[in-house]
């Protein structure tokens, strides 16, 4: 390993689509560790929600990252590759292969470094605002927006990608206040990479790939299994616990909680909730389409284990 920067391998793709099962038969073949990349799996006491992987997965290799934020916290991507890379440096330290395996893109390409994250906070009040006009106005007319404060930011950004022109004009916006009105309105006004070891990860990224149907089929399995393995309770708890947290608003909480509610019946969660993990599947999926240079590899074929074993080997052997 050369000193400050560490080889590892990420395993991403769509919810459901068989990434930790990878993940961990992965670590448990070569002898590495497994680190977290999943925005939702970080909250501790939504194991069921989240789709941690299982007792048995855990068992394989060691798993990091896990249930390391309270639901009431806003976790950022700023403060994952801050984290990341310290559990990176300690794995690697260890001898062992890191693998990073989640289907948040942001985060993969933040710890990456496709995904620059030195642009200013931009705080609660102002992505209140982004989310009032993006309700409002539709995807061209953030864009001009975003051309008119930002022309370099909205150059980088394909003119259909809604996600990441958001982004943008939360940093472009952010940018043109003064330093003082970021402290008056509680914004943080350092660098979010201020913190966390020097450590540079040279990330070879893993896509997995899956037929929509064959990913349809799973993600509704999926989606009944956590109703039927106590979803609802699990969100009842964390409300309890934390009141209206934000992670709560997460796909399969909010229903869950409609449902007990009264709002919806159980059938109607149960649906609401499929719909939305597929819709977010296709956001994954396009996503993932954009990260240049990453492996490409389909989740249902059975040479698609001996590929990462040997990818794997290869990045071990490098260092």
């Amino acid at each position: 390993m050369r000193a400050g920067r560490v080889r590892a391998l990420a395993i991403c793709g769509p919810t459901a689509s068989g990434k930790s099962e990878f993940a961990a038969r992965l670590a448990e073949l070569v002898g590495g560790e497994v680190v977290n990349a999943d925005s939702r799996q970080v909250y501790a006491g939504m194991r069921t929600g989240t789709g941690w992987p299982s007792d048995e997965q855990l068992a394989r290799a060691p798993h990091h990252g896990y249930g390391t934020a309270a639901p009431d916290e806003r976790y950022s991507a700023a403060r994952f590759v801050a984290d990341a890379r310290a559990i990176i440096a300690q794995i690697a330290e260890r001898g062992k292969l890191p693998i990073v395996v989640g289907g948040t893109g942001l985060y993969v390409e933040a710890l990456a470094g496709s995904m620059p994250l030195d642009r200013p906070f931009a705080n609660d009040e102002l992505r209140e605002r982004l989310r009032r006009e993006a309700a409002v106005h539709p995807a061209p007319a953030l864009r001009d927006w975003l051309e008119a404060i930002a022309p370099a930011a909205a150059a980088r950004i394909a003119p259909g990608d809604r996600y990441r022109t958001l982004r943008a004009l939360e940093g472009a916006l952010a940018a043109r206040e003064s330093p003082q009105r970021r402290l008056d309105r509680n914004a943080p006004s350092e660098s979010p990479l201020a913190s966390g070891p020097d450590t540079a990860v040279a990330l070879t990224i893993a896509v997995l790939e899956m037929p929509r149907r064959e990913l349809e089929a799973r993600i509704a399995e999926r989606v009944r299994a956590m109703f039927a393995h106590g979803l609802v309770e699990e969100a009842l708890a964390v409300r309890r616990a934390y009141g209206d947290a934000p992670a709560l608003s997460g796909i399969g909480y909010a229903e869950a909680l409609a449902y007990a509610d009264g709002a919806a019946t159980r059938a109607e969660a149960l649906a609401a909730a499929i719909v939305r993990t597929r819709s977010y599947a296709k956001r994954q999926q396009t996503w993932f389409r954009r990260i240049a240079d990453a492996r490409r590899l389909d989740a249902l074929d059975s040479r698609t284990a001996y590929e990462l074993a040997e990818l794997a080997r290869g990045l071990a052997a490098a260092d």
